[in-house]
This record gives C-alpha cells, structure tokens and sequence, in this order.
C-alpha cells in the first residue's frame, strides 16, 4: 500500500502501457468466465468486435471532439485489444501491484456483457430489471489473488501484511556479515593512532628523539635487534622490554645528564609481529599484522568465524595461558571495545566451537540466528534480535523444538503483552516464529491509475465514486473513458469480486448506473489509452533545434512537426524539405514541401502528417557546400578550417594555434587541388619559407584556395634524446646522454675510465639491432637444420620392420627436440670488442660509433675456466697461467669415447669463439697467442680467465647427426651468437 501510495505521485505516462496487455491475455488467453452469487452461472466470454457498435458509437458522440476521435479510431484500429508490451508493464507498476492482468481483462468482458445484455433487455422493454440482475451476477464474480509483495526495508515491513504464518526462514547468524559484506581492509601500521602509555617497545620499533637547548637535533632511531637505541653523542641504550612510559623517562633522564638539553621522545613507524589465528575461523593460519592491532583487527584479516565458530567465546592465548575472553555481541550490539585488548607477538587468537543456538523469524526488527549464552529465556532472544515490530501477532507465537534427538514438537505460546517472555526458557537449536497481524486498514479506498490525485482515501458512510472522481479534471491526459475496475473484497471469506464501469457515463454523460457505492478496502483503477493502443508518432530531423521522435497529435501538420522539434535552425534550407512516409505495406514514399510557405501556414505546402512519417528539414550547405583549407604537422590545432575570403598563410597558422617551437619554418609545402572544364582533378606543390612569411614578407604569405593543403614539418632529430648505459666496474657508472656520432671512448672518459678491479677482457658490449639480427640468425639456422634434419624422415613407412620403424620415429624425436631448442634461444646481440684504457683506445679500431640504447657491462675479474661437452664430467676449474686448455680437459677426466678431438673451440670470455687445433703427427699441442687490436701491448692468451672449452660430440655417435656435417660449426656459432654454451648431448 505505501508503494502505491508513492507512486502515485510519479509520472504516469507508463500506465498507458499497463493495462493494454492485460486486454490481450482476456481476448486470447481467457475464454471463459464463471460467475458466481447464491445460485452459480456460466456464462461465455464474450470478445469485442472489431466492428463499432451501436452502443460505442452514441457513446463516442457524447464525448469531447478530442475523446471522441481517439475512441474512433482506437475501436477501428485494435478492436479493443491492448498493446504489445502491456502485460509486463502491468507487473512492473507499482499503481497496479494490487491487480493482475486476468483480472483486468475479466473487468473489461463483464463490461462488455453489461453493454450486451442491456440492448437485448431494451428490445425485450424489461431493460431495467434485467440490468439490475446483472449486476447482482457482476458483484458475485470472483477471481482469488495474492496478497501484497513483502518489503524489504524494516519500515516497508512494518507496514505490509501478508499471509498468517509466511514468513521467510531464510536466517543467517548474527553478526557474520560484519566479517564478509562489511568488513573493511585491515591495516597493518597505523601512523595515526597515538601510542598508548603501556605500550611495550621492541626491536623493530622506532623511537623518534627531538633535542632542544645547547644541542638542537632530531633523530629516528630503529631498536635493533638487541633491543637498543644508539643515539649520537649518548650512546646505546636498552629499551626493549620497557612500556612506552618507561622508555620516555629513561631516555630524557640520560639525555639531560649527558647533554644537558631538553628532550621529547615519541614513537615513530612501530614494528609488526607474528600471530596465530586459529580454531573455526575462514582463514585460519599465521599472519602478521601491527603491533597496536587488536582481537578484532586479527578476526577481519581471518574473516571472521566459521559458520560453526563462536561470536560469543573468542580466546586470547599468551603463554599456553587464556589471558582474555571477548564477546563479540558486546562488540556489534553494545558498541564495547573494552575486553578487545592489544595482541603481542606470538600470541593466539583462538575460535572455538559455536555454543547453544537459536533461530527467530518473522516480524522482528532483526530476523537471525543467535548463539545463547548465560540468558536462554525468550526474552533475551528478543533484546538480542532487536525486539518486534508493530505487526507482530504476540497472541499466537511459535517454537520448533528437537526433543533428544528422537523428535520435533511445535510449542504455541500466547503473549500479548509479552510479560511471560522472561520465564520462557529457549533449547539449543530451537526456532522462534513470529507471526503477523493480517487485518488491514478498514475505513479506506484507493485511487489509482491515471490520475492526478491517486492515492489511499478515508471511507464516508454511503461514499460512492463520485465523491472520489468528481469531474474529468480529476484526471491524467489521456485516460481511457470506456472502461475503468473496481476490485472489491467480499466478506466473510474475502473473495475477490470484480466492477468493471464506464468512466465515460460517469463523468462525461452524468450516468449514475455508473456511480457505485464504495465498500472497505475498495481498489479504483483508471486507465489510459495507450493500454489499448500504442501511441502514434513522428520523426524530425536535419536543420530543427532538438530532432528527435514526437508523439503523434490530432490534425498535426509539418509547420507544428517543426516546431515541436524547436523550430529551424539558421541553416536550414527554405525551399525544400521532404517527408519519408510508410504505409501498412511497408511501401516508402516521398512528399516534398516547401519549407518556408509550410511555416507561414500554406495549406498547399502544410501537409497534414500521418504515423511513422520523418520529416527531413535540410540543411543550405547541402547546396553550398563549404570551402575548407587543411593545415597539419607542427602546429597546436592542426584539422580542417572553414576558408574565408583573402585567407592567407599567417591566417590559417593563426587560426591552428600558431606553429610549435619544433617547426621546420624554412621548407613548408603547399599543396593545391584544381579541376578544370573537363573535370580533371590535377594536384600542384608550393614550397615557401614561412618564417619570411610570419616576418612579413608578402611573396611567402600566399593566399588560399578552397582544398588546400599544408604541412609543417618538424625539424629533423627534435626531441630525440639518445642513451647508453654504463654497468660494472666504471668510476661513475649509469645512463649517458650521447650525441650523434659520439664515439665509445668519449662516453668512457666522460664516465672516469675504469676501475682497478676492471677486467677488460670480460667486457660485454650489446646492441638492439645486432640483438635482431642474431635472433634472425637463430631461426634462419632452425629453419635450415629443420629442413635438411626432418628430410630423411620421409621415408619411415617404408622401413622392413616394426624395429626399424621405432628407432625411426625415436629418430625423429630427437631432432625435433634439437631443432625446437635452436628456436628457444634468445640472442643478447652481444658484440665482440675489444676494451682498454682511454688513452690506448682513442682513435682505434675498437673506438666504435655509438648508437642509442647501447649496453656496456666491465665485470671483476673471474679466475674460472669451465669445460662443456663430451668429457668424463663436465665442470669449472680454477684458472692458473700455466695450464693449457688440455690440462683443464684433464681435471675434467680426459675425453669421453664420444668426443670430437679435432673440433674443441673456446667460447672467449669476450664473446667470441675460436678453434683448438691440433697440429703434427705426433699431436703436440701448439698454444697461440695474439695482440689486443686496440692496445698492443696486452697479449690475448690462448686460454684466459672466464673462458669456455667446448668438446663437441662426434657425429658418429648420434646417427642423424650425421646428415648435417657442419653441425659443430653450427653449435659454436649459436653458442657465440645466443651468449650460452649449448648442453643438446
């Protein structure tokens, strides 16, 4: 009822689409009625016809000439059925919560019988007694309903009634949702809380000292892990263990004697520490949090109790000893805190097992399950749940009890003025019900619908419908006049009885067979039109001020069209506009008229509008089109600009913002776009210098032509910003700006040279785009290994043998494998060069042009050799300069049976690689030594620190091997390439 009564107050246009749908559900859905008063009858339901009656067509002269047409047309159009889309319309407002769709077609039959059996009573001259008797049958129809949605809210609840004894016992326990839907983020440090006197510092804290006096100074000082402060010009000091009070005073009793200053101590950023959350929580577990956080702030971060968790005995345990018990129901309904004391490190918060519980239900403020605790009366279940509300039935409250585990019983209890609540005592798992009051208002009738004033009445003796609706100014625009329902409960059972009336007769033709007599709980609902037929309209678009889609009026021409869409626009082309118009065959047409005779009301031009027609007002650049000139490049607001008479360079530069600090003002292009008598399109370019332009000079300041175009250009490398990145052993390592064509000995001597622990020789320099050209290297390499690798497995299905067919696809396997690895390299686009010092590097070889994005990494030196391959066992050696690379094969067990002699290579610690070999018939081991290209006076060793012997795999051993005969080249070269020593064996 309060949501009718709100809603009515709203805007009641969407009622037009309400009680349409429901006429659809009588016409087709519902073909029969039964009517019923002491004795029962049967009687047919009757559908309108789609042709006008008698009856409807002397009713239609009696109305307005506006009403009159409407109704016409209406009964011509639809036949008295409803509009698509009514029936959920019908459902969705609030107005008509009270009503079903059935029951408002069943009115509109009823009516529809009345009209009926009035003209064959006039024929039969016994009209009047006939017609009473009619509506003695009308007043014993009845259709059962529902009841009245409930609400949500405490007041909606309040205030509805629904049925004895349904109530929802969809419960959940109290105080849960505090830790699931409402629960905010825990913080774990809170710099703005105040630190308590009695707050035990530890190690982890911070202790923030202000000195003042002979020495002025501010410190924050951590408690280090021996839980101490060292505060300059005093010393160490222990705090750990003291409460905050403490501390402060020992302190500021130190610093006094020490200094002789004045002293304030506070706490800064506090430590965290380690708690255990445990027992029948969400999340039980370790966590750590704040060391000011509380039971509470533990319980948020665990989420709270399990369903099976207590509210009521939460425990705080320190020391294998409960130091606290807190009541979380103290906490959400009492607002208490004092028993949620302060967590220490190591301490457990532990949730046992729920205790007793109930449940209560019904028409209470808070509807819950709820853990009992010392107090298990009735009483206390309803302090705890927020006590009843005013629709609570206390005379007949109920109990659902489990009685030792062998049944369940119902206990009704009677307690009107709930003074027996205190010595009614509650068993654990017990349900309360408590039910609702279901007399409603007694005195009252209601208004609703379309009209202005709808809403909950006061009931008069002998009130009857006139009193409510006096006249049709009571009444919304368009309201349907043939039809209108009253919905009435019969007593004693309260059936549904269902009045339908013409409001027509009522207020238009003062027909007091019409004005009934109001009853208790009476329901008045008014319609309009558009229930029964959906709203005509029209579309306005092109030059109007608010085009858009309008509601088809009576008589409504283009001149009104255009207005309603706010009038004509100055653009708007005068002499002709046109109207795309439809007909039922969904056949287009077009009807063109003058626009500015239309708007001075010619009739020849006016043209009367019809439904779905658009009316299109277009626009005079339609015929004049506009003249533009495009600027773009380095301006502020380069687009397209509207070309005006004597428009000039400097004017468009003005008009885009003027030109940006970036701008190339010496070359700027103009392009022009002609056509000639032949309708050729031709382009011309224009180069001018603009800033003899802008300075004045008129032979650059060229005047515009309609298509023109011009670009600015930005002056070549503007804003570029080029960096190399130092790393390693620099004197000032970090990013550099560098200069086009800046040289790598440059960017060394601006970083400071190197190092004395710098090892040269190690240095790893790489670039972007050798990083993709190796990449590329890499894949062409698996591209090409792919295809002569896979070649011969072509031929697997014509092995002799189920063996030889198995050591085939094993085969295969394991060059997929090999070539797949080859795919999953990643190049580090690492170059070989070769540093030293400044002085030797100038000018050099190695003293390369530097690009952007450039890497250069100078490691410590690293006396390790590392030895891959087929050997006994592979690893990494200490570096000695004694040692030839064959010794170190030897600290790795000599050679495996399988290893490729004549092919070892060392991957350089410089990045490159290079072969071992072997000279002479008596296999003696020539070593080599070269010069450093860019300081001649450093030797490169055949073996130096950070190298790496490779010991390739004959191909002998690895049968598909042998199909590619260069696969130790391969494997040096991807090793080199990729910056890693494969391990493919």
């Amino acid at each position: 009822m309060v949501k009718l009564k709100r809603f009515a107050r709203k805007k009641n246009y969407a009622l037009l689409l309400l009680t349409g749908a429901v006429f659809i559900f009588s016409l087709f859905l519902i073909p029969r009625i039964v009517l019923s008063q002491s004795t029962s009858v049967q009687t047919s339901a009757l559908p309108i016809s789609p042709q006008l009656t008698i009856e409807q067509a002397e009713a239609a002269k009696a109305l307005t000439p506006a009403h009159q047409e409407a109704v016409m047309q209406e009964l011509r159009r639809t036949g008295g059925q409803l509009t698509p889309g009514a029936i959920d319309a019908i459902r969705a407002r609030p107005e008509f919560q009270g009503l079903s769709p059935e029951e408002i077609s069943k009115g509109m039959e009823l009516l529809q019988q009345q009209k009926d059996a009035r003209n064959e009573a006039e024929k039969a001259k016994g009209s009047e007694i006939k017609g009473a008797e009619r509506e003695k049958e009308t007043l014993a129809t009845k259709t059962v309903i529902g009841d009245f949605p409930k609400g949500e809210t405490l007041f909606v609840r309040a205030q509805t009634q629904g049925k004895y004894q349904d109530i929802s016992l969809d419960l959940k326990p109290f105080g849960h949702d505090f830790f699931r839907d409402s629960a905010v983020k825990v913080i774990t440090q809170r710099s703005d809380i105040p630190v308590p006197v009695n707050y035990v510092v530890g190690p982890g804290d911070e202790v923030k000292i202000v000195l003042w006096g002979r020495v002025n100074a501010s410190y924050s000082i951590p408690v280090d892990r021996d839980g101490k402060v060292n505060i300059p010009n005093i010393g160490p000091l222990t705090v750990a263990g003291m409460t905050f009070e403490q501390m402060a005073g020992n302190l500021i009793k130190q610093a006094e004697q020490m200094t002789g200053t004045s002293v304030d101590i506070s706490m800064g950023a506090l430590r965290t520490i380690p708690v255990f959350i445990l027992g029948e929580v969400r999340r039980p577990g370790a966590y750590t949090i704040g060391s000011l956080s509380t039971i509470t702030d533990a319980l948020l971060l665990a989420g709270g109790p399990s369903e099976i968790g207590t509210m009521r005995n939460v425990q705080l345990k320190r020391n294998n000893k409960t130091i606290q018990t807190f009541d979380l129901y103290d906490l959400l309904l009492k607002g208490d805190k004092s028993r949620d004391v302060i967590l220490s490190e190591g301490d457990i918060v532990f949730v046992p097992i729920i205790g007793p519980y109930v449940g209560i239900a019904g028409n209470i403020k808070r509807p819950a399950i709820y853990e009992l605790k010392d107090d298990f009366t009735l009483k206390n279940l309803f302090d705890l749940s927020g006590g009843i509300i005013p629709t609570a039935y206390t005379q007949q409250m109920q109990v659902e009890r489990t009685v030792k585990n062998e049944k369940k019983i119902v206990v009704d209890i009677n307690d009107k003025n709930l003074n027996k609540a205190k010595n009614i005592y509650l068993q654990d798992a017990d349900i309360v019900k408590v039910f609702s009051i279901v007399d409603k208002n007694v005195n009252v009738v209601y208004l609703n619908g379309n009209v202005k004033r709808g809403g909950k009445y006061a009931l008069r003796p002998g009130m009857r419908l006139s009193d409510i609706l006096k006249d049709e100014n009571e009444l919304l625009p368009d309201t349907h006049f043939d039809y209108a329902l009253i919905k009435r409960l019969k007593p004693p059972v309260m059936d549904t009885v269902l009045i339908p009336f013409n409001l027509g007769d009522l207020l238009l033709r003062s027909d007091f067979s019409s004005n009934f007599e109001l009853q208790p709980q009476d329901q008045i609902y008014i319609f309009s039109r558009s229930f029964f037929k959906d709203n005509p309209f029209f579309t306005v678009s092109g030059e109007v001020r608010k085009a858009g889609k309008f509601e088809l009026l009576q008589n409504l021409r283009v001149k009104d069209a255009v207005l309603a869409a706010g009038n004509i626009t100055k653009d708007a082309y005068l002499k002709k506009g046109q109207i795309i118009r439809v007909n039922r065959q969904k056949e287009y047409s077009t009807i063109y008229f003058e626009v500015a005779r239309a708007m001075n009301d010619d009739p020849e031009e006016n043209v009367l509008l019809q439904e779905d027609d658009h009316v299109i007002i277009h626009s005079v650049w339609e015929k004049i089109p506009k003249k533009r000139v495009t600027i773009e490049g380095e301006v502020l607001n380069p687009g397209s600009y509207q070309l005006t008479e004597q428009m000039t360079i400097n004017d468009i530069v003005f008009k885009a913002g003027n030109v940006l600090e970036s701008a190339y003002l010496d070359d700027v292009e103009i392009v022009s776009r002609r056509t000639d008598s032949e309708n050729r399109v031709s382009l011309t370019r224009k180069n001018i210098n603009l800033k003899k332009s802008l300075a004045g000079e008129t032979e650059h300041n060229l005047v515009l032509f309609p298509h023109d175009h011009i670009i600015i250009r930005k002056i070549p490398d503007w804003g570029r910003v080029e960096f190399v990145t130092l790393t390693g052993e620099f004197l000032f390592p970090g990013r550099y700006i560098i200069k086009k064509g800046e040289t790598l000995s440059s960017v060394l001597e601006r970083a400071g040279g190197f190092s004395a622990n710098a090892y040269l020789r190690g240095a790893v320099f790489t670039r972007g785009s050798v990083r993709e050209m190796q990449q590329k290297v890499i894949f062409e390499m698996a591209d090409r290994l792919e295809k002569e690798l896979l070649s011969a497995s072509a031929n697997i299905g014509t092995a002799a043998s189920k063996e030889e067919i198995e050591a085939k696809k094993a085969d295969l396997l394991q060059k997929q494998k090999f070539v797949e690895s080859l795919r999953q390299l990643k190049a580090t686009g690492r170059m070989t060069v070769h540093l030293s010092r400044v002085e030797h590097l100038k000018g050099k070889e190695y003293d390369i042009e530097l690009n952007d994005g450039d890497t250069i990494f100078v490691p410590t030196k690293n006396n390790i050799i590392n030895v891959m391959g087929a050997v006994m066992a592979q690893g990494t050696h200490v570096y000695t300069e004694k040692k030839k690379y064959q010794d170190f094969i030897n600290e790795s067990g000599g050679y495996a049976d399988s290893a490729d002699k004549p092919n070892v290579f060392i991957l350089k610690v410089d990045g490159s690689a290079r072969k071992l070999d072997r000279g002479g018939l008596m296999n003696w081991d020539f070593s080599w030594v070269s010069w450093d290209p860019s300081n001649p006076e450093v030797r490169i060793k055949e073996i130096e620190p950070g190298d790496t012997i490779v010991v390739p795999v004959k191909t002998e051993h690895i049968a598909w091997l042998r199909e590619f005969k260069d696969i130790t080249q391969i494997l040096m070269n991807t090793a080199v390439t990729a910056g890693i020593v494969l391990k493919l064996f």
